[in-house]
């Protein structure tokens, strides 16, 4: 009989036998995994029969120590490999090679010696498999079967991250057959990650719009004040540029015909020319829009010193700058509560300077027509 064909049997009724059902993950399936990818590198690597068949015997009894739980197990698995090899008649020299295989399988052991790296590399080629997810879900619930605080899905996603990213292929053939699908499979759990923090995100935003009701009528009366009160502005504004508008129209020309027969008409002419230019001027910087920079920093976003809910602060930022910094400002409440508070003040800023401009229009022209009545009776007076 081939004696890897007999090792294969030992090996099978020795784990039917005596590995206990709790370890999921590290159980025949594994073993005869790792002996495939085992055989496979070691054929491509063009080593010389013997040598392959060193690496697939290790590889057959390299988890065999599982009997008494998993500390040390590479040593009790060497001992129960040599044990086996001596009753077949295989010499020392042969199984110190077997046995020097399977201590190298110990996490993060470093050997430079060629068929322990491709016995490594073999352990953990299911990390490029593409039932990766199926089999890191066996080896959470081998763990999670030998102790007592359980692993929960999110931690156990973090650490086989952190895994898939330490972990490198030593052979040059285990790169070439596993390290892109191991990449591969790296990206996706990152990606599954990603969807999950943001799932977490868009709860949080809804928990946080439906526990800020108050808050939420609060703003929007506010912001609705302050859009009418703007109108308001804005045709007080119209109003005053209309009349000072038809006043230049209409009793300008008049005035300087006077001026051409009398000059003492010119005094009168000049104010009234003075007051509704001036009048004028408050009253389209009144209603001149503010100047807007259209983008907002990733940094002012990050800070909280942003507000993305005014067209000014975003206008010129792409769809998906817009989309990112929105999300961060609603899964955070205090980033929501601070883009609020500067909505409000600079609407109100902005409301107060057009205010402020329509006081200095109002009272330019009430006190200039003033002016102008008292110059005109003079002149007639004269």
């Amino acid at each position: 009989m081939d004696h890897i064909v007999k090792a294969t049997e030992y090996v099978t009724n020795f784990f039917e036998k005596n590995i206990d059902p709790k370890y999921a993950y590290h159980d025949l399936d594994h073993t005869l995994s790792v002996l495939a990818s085992a055989k496979k590198i070691a054929q491509k690597s063009n080593l010389e029969d013997e040598k392959v068949f060193i690496i697939q015997i290790a590889a057959l009894f390299h988890d065999t120590g599982y009997i008494d739980g998993p500390e040390e197990h590479e040593e009790r698995s060497a001992k129960i490999a040599e044990d086996y090899l001596l009753e077949n008649g295989f010499d020392q020299a042969f199984i110190d090679k077997v046995k020097s295989c399977i201590r190298a399988t110990k996490m993060f052991t470093e050997s430079s010696d060629q068929l322990s790296q491709i016995l490594q590399d073999a352990d953990i080629s299911g990390l490029a498999s593409k039932h990766f997810f199926e089999i890191t879900e066996k080896l959470r619930i081998e763990k999670n079967n030998l102790q007592e605080e359980q692993i929960s899905k999110k931690e156990w996603n973090k650490t086989n991250i952190q895994f898939l990213k330490d972990c490198t292929y030593k052979t040059k053939v285990g790169q070439e057959l596993y390290a892109s699908k191991k990449d591969k499979n790296l990206s996706a759990l990152v990606s599954k990650k990603d969807k999950k923090t943001k799932d977490k995100k868009n709860k949080i935003i809804e928990q946080t719009i439906a526990s800020n009701k108050s808050a939420q009528t609060q703003f929007k009366t506010a912001l609705r004040n302050h859009i009418d009160l703007s109108n308001i502005a804005d045709n007080k504004a119209n109003i005053m540029i209309s009349v000072n508008a038809l006043i230049l129209t209409v009793a300008l020309p008049f005035l300087i015909d006077k001026s051409m027969d009398n000059h003492r008409f010119l005094i009168p002419t000049v104010i009234m020319s003075i007051v509704c230019l001036v009048s004028m001027v408050y009253a389209t910087l009144a209603t001149r829009p503010i100047k807007m920079m259209g983008r907002t920093s990733e940094d002012q976003i990050t800070q909280n010193n942003a507000n993305l809910f005014f067209f000014g602060n975003y206008h010129k930022m792409t769809l998906e700058e817009y989309q990112s910094g929105v999300k961060h400002v609603l899964s955070d409440s205090d980033a929501l509560d601070n883009s609020i508070i500067r909505d409000l003040f600079f609407l109100g800023k902005s409301l107060g300077g057009k205010f402020e401009f329509l006081r200095l229009c109002y009272n330019v022209f009430m006190y200039g027509i003033i002016l102008v009545v008292f110059s005109l009776l003079i002149v007639y007076v004269i």
